[in-house]
C-alpha cells in the first residue's frame, strides 16, 4: 500500500526512459550556440555589413571622420561608472601615471608573486603546527587566502596613492607657473611650449619636468586611435599634424591633470581666434588663482568647526574640576 507520504509510485523503468529526453534537448542547444558563434564572427568580420556601409566606412577611416577607438572606451565616455572603473582595472595607466618604467605584466605578475608568497608562508606555518603536534591550526587556510588578497590589495592602493601624488604634483607646478608663462610670452619671443620646458627645469619639485622630460607621457598621451574624438591621420591614413594645443589637452585627458587641458583650450583659443597670448594667458592666471583663493577661503571655514569641537574637549575638564568641588560642598551644606 501507499501512503499519501511517500508519494506515487515511479517504475524505475519510466525514470530510465526520461534521460535520452534530456540528452536530446543537449544538441539543439549546441546548434544554436555554435549559429550564434558563426553569426558573431561573420558580423566582426564585416560579412553581414551591406557595400555601401563598408564603402562608406573606409573613406571616412581614411579621412579620420570615424572614431577607431575600442568599444569600452567608448562605452566608459557615455556611462561614468564604467569609464571610473575601467581607469581603477587599467594598471597600465596608474603606471604611467605614477611615474613607473615597469609593464603592467610584471606589475601583476610581481603583485600575484608577492600574494603567492604569503599564501605559502602562512600554510608553511600550518605545515609546523600540524608536525609539532598541535591540533588547532594557528592560521586556517582560508586566512592564508585572505592574508594574499590584502598583500595584493596594499600594493595596489600603493600604485594608486603614487599615482595621485604625481597628478597633484603636476596639477600644482602647472597652476603655479602660468604667470610666468604669461611673463615669458608677453613679446612673442618665446612660445608657450618652450617657456613651459623652460619653467619646468627650474622647479624644485621636478615633477613637471619629470613629465616633460624624459618624454615617457607618448606611452600614454600620444594622439593616435585610442585618443578621444576622430582619427589623427592623414587621409592616405600617414600621421597627421598634431599641435602643442591638443597634446596638451591629450596630457591633461590621460593624465587626470586638469591644468594641462585648460592650457590646451586656452592656446586654442589664441590660435583660433587670434587673442593675444599676454592677455588670454594673465586672464588664465587670475581665474586659477581666483579658484585657488576661494578654494581656501572654503576649508577655512571648514577648519572653524574642526577648531571648535578640541576648544570644546578642552573645556570639559576645567568644568569638571571647578563643577565637582563645587557639586560636592554643596551636597554636604544641604545634608
Amino acid at each position: 500500500m501507499l501512503t499519501p507520504a511517500s508519494g506515487p509510485f515511479i517504475p524505475f523503468e519510466c525514470r530510465r526512459a526520461g534521460r535520452p529526453g534530456v540528452r536530446l534537448l543537449l544538441l539543439p542547444g549546441l546548434i544554436v550556440a555554435c549559429g550564434g558563434l558563426v553569426g558573431l564572427g561573420l558580423w566582426r568580420s564585416g560579412a553581414l555589413t551591406p557595400p555601401e556601409v563598408a564603402a562608406w566606412s573606409r573613406v571616412g577611416r581614411n579621412h579620420g571622420l570615424i572614431d577607431e577607438r575600442p568599444l569600452s572606451e567608448r562605452l566608459g565616455r557615455r556611462a561614468p561608472f564604467l569609464r571610473r572603473f575601467q581607469e581603477a582595472a587599467d594598471v597600465a595607466r596608474l603606471l604611467a601615471v605614477a611615474g613607473r618604467t615597469q609593464s603592467a605584466t610584471a606589475w601583476v605578475l610581481l603583485s600575484a608573486g608577492l600574494a603567492l608568497l604569503v599564501v605559502l608562508a602562512g600554510l608553511a606555518l600550518d605545515l609546523a603546527s600540524l608536525a609539532g603536534g598541535s591540533s588547532p591550526l594557528p592560521l586556517p587556510p582560508a586566512d592564508a587566502l585572505l592574508f594574499g588578497a590584502v598583500a595584493f590589495m596594499v600594493r595596489y592602493l600603493l600604485l594608486r596613492v603614487a599615482a595621485g601624488r604625481r597628478q597633484a604634483g603636476l596639477e600644482a607646478g602647472l597652476s603655479s607657473a602660468l604667470t610666468e608663462i604669461a611673463i615669458l610670452t608677453y613679446t612673442r619671443q618665446m612660445s608657450v611650449e618652450q617657456s613651459v620646458d623652460l619653467l619646468a627645469r627650474a622647479q624644485a619639485d621636478g615633477w613637471l619636468w619629470g613629465l616633460i622630460g624624459d618624454e615617457r607621457w607618448r606611452e600614454l598621451a600620444a594622439p593616435g586611435p585610442s585618443a578621444p574624438g576622430p582619427s589623427t591621420r592623414g587621409p592616405f591614413g600617414e600621421p597627421a599634424f598634431v599641435s602643442a594645443a591638443s597634446v596638451y589637452e591629450q596630457i591633461g585627458h590621460s593624465y587626470g591633470v586638469p591644468m594641462f587641458a585648460l592650457l590646451g583650450s586656452t592656446m586654442r583659443r589664441i590660435d583660433d581666434k587670434g587673442l593675444p597670448p599676454r592677455t588670454a594667458l594673465t586672464n588664465l592666471a587670475r581665474a586659477v588663482g581666483a579658484g585657488r583663493l576661494a578654494d581656501m577661503q572654503v576649508r577655512s571655514e571648514q577648519s572653524r568647526f574642526r577648531q571648535a569641537i578640541p576648544i570644546g574637549l578642552m573645556v570639559l575638564p576645567l568644568v569638571l574640576l571647578i563643577g565637582y568641588p563645587a557639586w560636592a560642598t554643596l551636597s554636604l551644606a544641604f545634608q
